[in-house]
């Protein structure tokens, strides 16, 4: 009993303890609080509130005075780039490397941006030779990730795709779309000397890095027509229809073309109608309905017109039956057709193309958007005829 008593009284001894503990704790975070520079927090404000010019201010006196603090340094260059001095970010990490105790990663990361300062100031060769030696898994997808965006401004596909593999290996994440664009531009190299051969086995490898890749499909077809191999570019487009009929948009001229040459454009007028029904792309209606016009007439090119407008949401659809109106319009009537005739053209061009990832807008088709440089943003199915409910 009396042991039990004595185990009661320990209680408030270890309260005590435990607070005094605390005490100790607190207080030594307070302490640690109170010893951050205030300029620490000064050039921190600037960053949140994006006034760099400030911000760079204040970390180079920091950085002035801590000369050892490598994360300080690489803030300081970072935001010298960020801003396109160029010369500063470069001699702020160049002083890195020159440091003889970095750590294998901190002296990585240096490296990698010595190479950036040289690739944004468009200094390749520079850029190249401090990419290459990026080394650890830390920093080198980022270095292998630059040097394919450096060969790409260079046209140097080649080395582009060795390096797209290289990447695809460490990472593990597929670089086939990549690799596949890449083929294509080194076959529209050979076709601008007219070495169609060579230009044709570089558009089926890149058919066999990617099958469902638009782009060397269109290409491919465009290469058999200037050869005048007609049936064949007609073969390889049709091929479109299975995996990526939102493309056809934009070859429909030139398949139009290629039926005419085989004596084949009522068999092309059918297809497109069927096409049309499951795709109804501006660019393939608007095709359909001038051949339409063409092959079967005033009436039959119309009705077609009448059935996609009663279901379209998008006006543009309306011109080519304000054509034909115009044509059977008295005098009278002229100003007014041709002034809705001029409003809807005019929302037509202002819809133009837009990219799927950044919304950059633009009035031709890219294979990589010219804005945030990703590849197949422009898929033709963005600026389709909308359809009612």
């Amino acid at each position: 009993m009396e042991f039990e008593n004595w185990w009661l009284l320990s209680f408030p001894l270890f309260f005590l303890l435990g607070w005094l503990a605390a005490k100790i704790d607190v207080k030594q975070i307070v302490n640690e609080t109170r010893e951050i520079p205030s300029t620490y927090i000064e050039g921190l404000n600037f960053l949140l509130n994006e006034e760099k010019d400030k911000a760079i201010e204040v970390l180079v006196k920091l950085s002035l005075a801590e000369p050892d603090s490598v994360e300080l340094q690489f803030a300081v260059g970072g935001l010298f780039r960020d801003k396109g001095e160029m010369q500063r970010a470069l001699t702020v990490h160049q002083g890195l490397l020159d440091k003889p105790d970095l750590t294998s990663v901190e002296r990585n990361r240096a490296v990698l941006a010595v190479g950036q300062d040289f690739f944004k100031s468009g200094m390749y060769d520079r850029a190249e030779e401090f990419l290459k030696r990026v080394g650890g898994k830390e920093y080198v997808s980022e270095a292998l990730s630059l040097l394919i965006d450096l060969y790409v401004n260079q046209n140097d596909w080649i080395q582009a795709i060795e390096v797209a593999r290289k990447l695809q290996a460490t990472t593990g994440e597929s670089k086939r779309v990549e690799v596949a664009h890449f083929m294509v531009e080194i076959a529209l190299s050979y076709k601008e000397k007219e070495d169609y051969n060579q230009a044709q086995d570089w558009l089926y490898k890149a058919i066999d890095e990617n099958p469902i890749a638009p782009r060397p499909r269109v290409v491919l077809g465009d290469l058999l027509k200037v050869q005048g191999r007609y049936h064949e570019a007609v073969h390889e487009w049709v091929k479109l229809e299975e995996y990526a009929s939102d493309y056809l948009g934009l070859i429909v001229g030139s398949l139009i073309e290629c039926h005419d040459r085989l004596g084949t454009r009522k068999q092309c007028l059918e297809k497109l109608k069927e096409i049309i029904k499951v795709v109804p792309n501006h660019d393939l209606l608007e095709a359909t309905f001038n051949l339409s016009f063409e092959l079967e007439g005033h009436e039959a090119s119309r009705e077609l017109a009448r059935q996609f407008l009663r279901k379209t949401s998008n006006i543009t659809w309306a011109v080519p039956i304000l054509e034909l109106i115009k044509n059977d319009s008295s005098e009278s009537y002229l100003d007014d057709v041709n002034l809705l005739i001029q409003v809807t053209k005019y929302h037509a061009q202002d819809a133009g193309h837009v990219c799927g990832n950044c919304g950059f807008h633009a009035q031709a088709h890219y294979w990589r958007c010219p804005a945030c440089r990703l590849l197949d943003t422009y898929v033709p199915s963005s600026f389709q005829v909308g359809v009612n409910a």
